[in-house]
């Protein structure tokens, strides 16, 4: 019956909405394919010093984190499906290049301009896949199936990387290089050239960008929700420092990723499906957030026994994840100014990136050294974060649908 109800989900969606829900798994297969050896590769092929190492992969975060804004407003000028075409061509040669380069000035330029090309197609084809939808329901439904695709291509990617990687990272920066460039031709000849977004009213683009912040209610819903991001990364940064320290070996880590990857893929259906029915989207949001929070107890309560904390923390982690992530894409589109919606998406992205990098520094300054215990209290902040943005974001966007449901009274200024 899921899978039934995922396939008429799928028939209702536009022939663009359907190419762009298939580029999420074509995004993350070619990302994944190349992300997870880079630092292997830097350091024992190349045999780049920690510092040139951490400068590359510093340099693709910022290049597309601190452009997501630039790269959704650029679309909003030029419209989604040549910022969609540009950004996929751009990644093709920077992925190209980061496999084959040896030398620092060159790994440099591979890494920006893979970055910028995730902060050209990006928000882009987020803003044309809302754009896409006839209304919210329908939104939800398309960012479900976008997050479904985006978990196969994380679940497969570093399979298929792997494999090419045990016979060269060239091999492997050519054919993730080459599979961007395949969907550069298929967003060519397959995405329509009619579905553009309507020019901003504003001629400046500093103009624009004001509208943005002064639209407080989007302000709140993109603060409270950076959470997730604060939360998501931790699985890169506190989490491995916590099997680390319990001498675990590498390969819990990979059951990390493979689990939240599994658990996307099997239940983001049904968990979709259940919040439609039954749940609604501010308490889908609110509790999605909580049990992220609430996941990273276990890493404190269940510390004796290290393996079992580990799967389970994933585990609850994921499940919350698959309730709130999609939604928050959909909800978005509510809050943006006609012919704005890449911008609004470029801003959301953007001001998440650098709350997740401020956050990693301040904890990663806090875990220690190399193998020590992470103080617990760290588990308690994560916790604290999750419930406490959860019920922000309940309450806020609960006022916010009833008002549109006409069940709040209009009061005075």
């Amino acid at each position: 019956m899921i899978f039934r109800a995922g396939l008429d989900s799928w028939r209702m969606l536009s022939p663009a909405a359907r190419l762009l829900v298939t580029n999420g798994f074509a995004f993350n297969l070619g990302f994944y394919m190349m992300m997870p050896y880079l630092a292997h590769h830097l350091g024992s092929t190349l045999g780049l010093a920690g510092w040139a190492s951490g400068l590359i992969m510093g340099m693709r975060v910022f290049s597309q984190q601190g452009l997501f804004l630039l790269g959704g407003t650029l679309g909003d000028r030029i419209g989604y499906r040549p910022a969609i075409i540009w950004g996929c061509l751009v990644r093709s040669f920077g992925f190209a290049l980061l496999g084959w380069a040896e030398h620092l000035p060159l790994l440099l330029l591979a890494a920006f301009l893979t970055g910028f090309a995730g902060a050209l197609f990006t928000p882009c084809a987020q803003a044309y896949l809302a754009a896409e939808c006839q209304d919210s329901n329908q939104q939800q439904q398309a960012f479900a199936l976008h997050n479904l695709a985006s978990e196969a291509g994380m679940l497969l990617g570093p399979l298929v990387g792997l494999l090419l990687t045990n016979l060269s990272y060239t091999m492997t920066g050519l054919v993730s290089g080459g599979v961007f460039f395949l969907l550069t031709g298929l967003q060519w000849f397959y995405l329509p050239k009619h579905v553009e977004p309507k020019k901003p009213t504003e001629p400046r683009v500093l103009l624009q960008w004001h509208t943005i912040v002064k639209n407080r209610s989007f302000l709140r819903f993109t603060l409270f929700s950076a959470a997730y991001g604060v939360m998501f990364h931790q699985l890169y940064l506190s989490v491995p420092a916590f099997i680390q320290s319990q001498q675990q070996s590498v390969s819990l880590l990979g059951s990390v990723f493979t689990i939240t990857a599994l658990i996307g893929v099997v239940l983001q259906l049904p968990a979709s499906q259940w919040v439609q029915r039954s749940l609604g989207m501010p308490r889908a949001i609110g509790l999605g957030l909580a049990l992220m929070g609430f996941s990273y107890l276990l890493l404190s309560w269940l510390a004796h026994w290290p393996v079992m904390a580990t799967i389970l923390q994933a585990v609850l982690f994921s499940l919350g994840s698959i309730l709130c992530y999609p939604l928050f894409s959909a909800r978005l589109p509510h809050y943006a100014q006609s012919g704005q919606m890449g911008s609004y998406y470029g801003f959301y992205a953007s001001f998440g990136g650098c709350v997740a990098l401020l956050s990693n520094l301040m904890i990663g300054s806090l875990l220690g050294a190399a193998g020590s215990v992470p103080p617990v209290w760290i588990w308690y902040g994560l916790a604290v974060c999750g419930v406490g943005a959860g019920w922000l974001l309940y309450r806020q966007l609960s006022q916010e649908i009833g008002c549109e449901s006409g069940l709040c009274r209009l009061q005075e200024d």
